[in-house]
């Protein structure tokens, strides 16, 4: 069974205008990343809170944003992101038609690789400061979605869900 919250009275007010959300930024040798709060959008309809990743390649000092992929996360993907940067899932793989994410832990950093369609994909790892960021942005969105302000009740319902989780290999 899903639960769907549907989040009404949380936009009252105006909504923030785009490119105004708090963000993390990772830059690698060869992509770069912007993972950015947002509302999440169902059929043009604001529902609640996520963040969209942002992933593009990287030429010498320039990063590519036109040929970024972009991947906005649902709100079962949300807490599935949360429990990687906490260390309770070893990885996680969001997909839609033609295009990916895969994100994983590896000894000092998190690893991520975006793919779209055939033969565009880009990958960079993300250190210990930038997966503090990102993973504390995604915890205040997940508590903003299910109007949970008790952390560590959001923490050990994280955890919870997190050993449920099935990780194929």
């Amino acid at each position: 069974m899903s639960m769907h919250y549907v989040c009404t009275a949380m936009f009252d007010d105006p909504l923030p205008p785009p490119g105004t959300q708090e963000k993390a930024r990772c830059y690698g040798a060869r992509a770069a990343l912007t993972v950015e709060a947002t509302t999440l959008m169902q059929r043009g309809t604001p529902v609640g809170w996520t963040v969209n990743f942002d992933v593009a390649p990287r030429n010498g000092d320039s990063i590519d944003w036109c040929r970024k992929i972009t991947l906005q996360l649902s709100e079962t993907e949300l807490p599935v992101l949360a429990a990687v940067c906490l260390g309770y899932l070893p990885f996680a793989d969001f997909k839609r038609p033609q295009k990916g994410l895969h994100i994983e832990r590896q000894p000092g950093k998190l690893y991520l690789s975006a793919t779209q369609g055939p033969g565009t994909a880009y990958s960079l790892p993300i250190p210990t400061g930038q997966t503090f960021l990102i993973g504390t942005l995604v915890l205040k969105q997940l508590s903003k979605h299910v109007k949970m302000d008790d952390s560590p009740l959001l923490l050990a319902s994280l955890r919870g869900a997190a050993a449920l989780h099935s990780v194929k290999v």
